[in-house]
């Protein structure tokens, strides 16, 4: 019986394998360069397993002689993508998905450039924002179409001149939980300050890019963009129909059904080099993002507290005199002619005033912090600021008045 069983269990074994054999694919290809598509050997060449959203571990080969590569014994599967990308004089380039034919073979080339810095050859199609509305925040996606009409990668200048880029781009002064989309990654792309810069170089052809950002949510938030490539087409779509965009670049064309739902469309072409996109939301309200009432109603809590401890201080200070004064008349008498003005020992203990503006040094403070944070825009602390700060000048400007200096 043991051996009986012993046999079904390397038959069954064998089987899965043959049937493993079976559903094998191959991944192959050349390595061609510039427009004459020469095969060019001694590249390395990366395959990018992908399920779903998740990239698996992947496999490196080097072109032949001959220029190809070969991927072999790689799963087949409905939920498998395969890519292919390399790097070639520091410029990054990626193929596919690879789909495989009747054979179980996909046959999939990579062409590659020489790199240059003709950036007249370089020019952006379409570049589209598309603006969703939050509870505390604008969600941002901005997909830009790149076409290189020249015979070679282009490579420019990138941030501070400091590193090479290809792609670069002017963005808003706002921008939260930046993540970068197609053609490129978290490596090769650097966002610094208001400027986005990609070390990848642009190869010629066509080429998407994309990414996301956030906003914080403020009565008047500034998506201004500078444009460092000639722009044939700006489009910018609003979900939200409160929301306005006021713009000398763009103007408005009504509204556009797009995947079920409606937006807003500005739209603005032939924009050259160097040229600033000027772009303002309103219609949000100061008091659309929750993350400022604490900031706003801070002040008014804390002073009411403080002035609501003082008048009781007073209180329990004029019944404790009147209790004394009554105990010893004789005593009190001594003092009916006093020799400084009554309405100087009336004045409240100096120390209040002092302990307002030590309150609000601490508010603004703790404000700057917030900002740092990101926790709001810019726009919602310039007010709140300005306000504490001009409480905070009223108070030290009363205090030489009220005899407390």
């Amino acid at each position: 019986m043991r051996a009986i069983a012993a046999a079904a269990g390397i038959a069954l074994a064998i089987s899965a394998l043959a049937a493993t054999d079976a559903q094998a694919i191959t991944v192959q290809g050349r390595v061609l360069k510039g427009e004459a598509r020469q095969p060019t050997p001694g590249v390395s060449v990366s395959l990018h397993i992908v399920k779903g959203t998740e990239e698996l571990p992947g496999k490196m080969a080097t072109s032949d002689a001959k220029g190809q590569y070969r991927f072999d014994g790689l799963a087949a599967g409905a939920q498998l993508s395969y890519f292919v990308s390399t790097e070639y004089e520091g410029a990054f380039y990626t193929e596919g998905p690879a789909e495989p034919a009747g054979n179980g073979e996909a046959t999939q080339d990579i062409v590659i450039y020489e790199v240059g810095r003709d950036v007249a050859t370089v020019h952006v199609t379409n570049h589209h924002i598309i603006v969703e509305r939050n509870p505390d925040h604008l969600h941002v996606t901005e997909i830009l179409v790149f076409e290189n009409s020249g015979k070679t990668a282009y490579l420019g200048t990138g941030l501070n001149h400091a590193e090479n880029a290809g792609i670069r781009l002017g963005l808003p002064a706002s921008v939260k939980e930046f993540q970068m989309g197609m053609g490129g990654d978290a490596q090769t792309v650097r966002v610094q300050g208001r400027d986005l810069a990609s070390l990848r170089p642009i190869p010629p052809g066509t080429r998407p890019f994309s990414f996301t950002y956030n906003v914080p949510l403020s009565g008047r938030m500034d998506l201004s963009h500078r444009l460092y490539f000639p722009t044939a087409k700006f489009v910018v779509l609003i979900e939200d129909p409160k929301l306005r965009l006021e713009s000398a670049s763009l103007k408005y064309a009504g509204q556009r059904d797009q995947n079920g739902r409606k937006f807003e469309l500005y739209q603005g072409s032939d924009f050259p080099i160097g040229a600033e996109v000027t772009m303002r939301i309103q219609g949000a309200g100061f008091w659309s993002n929750p993350k400022i009432y604490p900031w706003v109603a801070a002040p008014f809590l804390i002073v009411g507290a403080l002035v609501f401890a003082a008048k009781r201080g007073r209180r329990r200070t004029e019944g404790g005199a009147d209790s004394v004064g009554a105990a010893r008349a004789g005593e009190a008498m001594r003092f009916a002619a006093p020799t400084e003005p009554a309405s100087r020992t009336a004045q409240p203990p100096p120390l209040l005033d002092d302990d307002f503006a030590a309150i609000y040094l601490f508010l603004i403070d703790a404000l700057d912090r917030g900002l740092e944070r990101g926790e709001f825009s810019k726009e919602s602390h310039a007010l709140v600021r300005g306000n504490l700060k001009r409480r905070l000048e009223a108070i030290l400007s009363d205090q030489p008045r009220a005899g407390t200096r």
